[in-house]
């Protein structure tokens, strides 16, 4: 099998399964998330004890959705910074 060919694996989350297709190269990346994410699920269920698992999801989907806005946002300050310095540098030429 080729590293493009995909394949249906078996991903579970929070106590579900769930067929996904991935190439052999995804499917590490694929597991690995999913440990990341079950064990980030049973941290907010041990620090919050009397909320349901379901919560516990929200909260971790929340998280990560968070972590990646704000990395959207950081790399979207990086691309200004460098179009005003290139723009400084052009204008500096002049």
């Amino acid at each position: 099998m080729e590293n493009n060919e995909t394949k249906t694996i078996q991903i579970t989350v929070a106590g579900r399964t769930f067929p996904v297709k991935a190439t052999k190269d995804e499917e590490v990346v694929m597991r690995n998330l999913e440990t990341e994410i079950n064990g980030k699920i049973l941290e907010f269920q041990k620090m919050y004890p009397m909320r349901d698992k379901l919560d516990c999801v929200i909260m971790t989907v929340l998280t990560y959705t968070y972590d990646l806005q704000n990395k959207k946002d950081d790399n979207d300050k990086a691309q200004i910074d460098q179009k005003v310095d290139t723009l400084l540098t052009l204008l500096s030429d002049i």
